[in-house]
């Protein structure tokens, strides 16, 4: 089934970029008529992120489950990996500089909407950094989709409605009953996104077509560098972090742990999501006899803060289209750019094209226009499969790690009580 749906996606894509080519070149730069259609599946997915973004966390918040030694250890391995997976991200666009491949791609955007290096650049001090985690009023972030402030929303939200939940008595019933509002809502939300999946292959021809017609069939050079980059840092991310956590700390053969992990990679490379592969993901902790405490709080709870594939492909992305509109980050700006990144990964990994999702907050904040991101969705489709696995591939890690810690924890407190 999954090998069937993979090959049908490839091939509607594949299609659509042949059209899209045949197309475009054919009617030149009169193709500047279907920004339009490669815009508007963007748009709807931008205004829908930060709502998205906010009950996603506030639902994560809600699960029962997050308490204890087990959920600092989740927090502070998530942490961890998401340092590396932006550090990965940012040393390959400064030594490779991809931006510069992209330039005659960006650089039409941006004359369209009378924008220039210099009014793109916006100074961003810490002290302005730390304002704008400050919501002025309940409805402004959703409003300019400021992800910092709607973060600080929705972890208070949810800390004052676990509280409250959690407490017992009368509260109870409300609490479930509001969860449960709360998954229906992300139920909804994530058919709409199904939704605008069915029409993102007319979107990727529109976007090539309109490419093709401007700068011909050299425009997928900078696009393969761009994928490149992506694809080429998630897998020194499995590599280098995971498989480093697998063999020096929680001492697990590399061959056992692909063996059982083969199964659920394979199947999030093909339906794109790691949500809907977890029941697979799950079936290969099992067969490497992870508890299931670990289990269900690396993969089924980390899942929703643990999405280094779409954070890595974030920095990269919009770093890299930085370099390509002529923007001189200092490092402070850098990282605060990467800071949010991580903040708008947070609880979207199991939705339909949630980069494309997150992405879309991120370059509102980076000042970048969003009317950008139709030019990567010629190729979007491939990095979207690489960041679903990689997202596999790190909660299976980490609940590996959360299971070995809480072995050695155990090992401990027996060998206290026997003395």
């Amino acid at each position: 089934m999954t090998s069937k749906k993979l090959t049908s996606t490839i091939l509607i894509n594949v299609l659509a970029i042949i059209a899209g080519i045949l197309v475009g070149n054919t009617l030149g730069p009169k193709s500047t008529f279907f920004a339009f259609l490669g815009w508007f599946p963007v748009a709807i997915m931008k205004g829908l992120a930060s709502p998205l973004l906010f009950l996603a966390i506030l639902h994560g918040l809600m699960n029962d489950q997050i308490s204890g030694k087990g959920a600092r250890r989740l927090a502070i391995t998530c942490l961890i990996n998401a340092f590396a997976a932006m550090s990965i991200a940012m040393l390959l666009v400064f030594i490779f500089r991809p931006g510069e491949a992209l330039k005659q791609l960006v650089s039409v955007v941006l004359a369209e909407h009378g924008a220039t290096s210099g009014s793109l650049i916006k100074s961003v001090t810490w002290l302005e950094a730390l304002k704008a985690l400050i919501p002025e009023s309940v409805i402004a972030p959703f409003v300019t989709n400021n992800v910092p402030a709607i973060l600080v929303l929705a972890l208070l939200s949810g800390y004052g409605v676990r509280r409250a939940g959690l407490a017992g008595g009368e509260s109870a019933g409300w609490f479930g009953s509001l969860r449960q509002m709360i998954e229906a809502a992300l139920s909804v939300v994530s058919q709409m996104m199904m939704v605008l999946m069915k029409v993102m292959p007319l979107a990727i021809f529109a976007a090539v077509t309109r490419a093709t017609g401007e700068h011909g069939v050299g425009v997928f050079k900078g696009l393969g560098v761009y994928v490149l980059i992506c694809v080429g840092g998630m897998l020194l991310q499995i590599l280098l972090v995971y498989q480093g956590w697998i063999w020096f700390w929680a001492r697990r053969n590399l061959l056992e742990f692909w063996r059982a992990a083969r199964q659920p990679v394979i199947f999030a490379f093909g339906v794109n999501s790691s949500l809907a592969t977890l029941p697979s993901t799950l079936a290969g902790l099992d067969e490497l006899k992870v508890s299931p405490g670990a289990s269900r709080l690396g993969a089924c709870i980390g899942t929703n803060f643990n999405n280094d594939g779409i954070l890595l492909y974030e920095v990269a992305a919009v770093m890299m289209l930085a370099q390509a509109a002529g923007l001189d980050w200092t490092i402070g700006h850098q990282l605060w750019i990467a800071f949010v990144c991580v903040l708008a990964t947070f609880g979207v990994g199991g939705f339909p094209e949630a980069g494309i999702i997150a992405l879309s907050l991120v370059l509102s904040t980076a000042n970048l226009p969003s009317e950008i991101l139709p030019l990567l969705l010629p190729v979007d489709w491939i990095v979207a499969r690489m960041r679903s696995a990689t997202n596999v591939v790190s909660d299976m890690t980490v609940s590996l790690v959360i299971d070995a810690e809480s072995s050695a924890a155990v090992v401990s407190e027996s060998g206290t009580l026997m003395q």
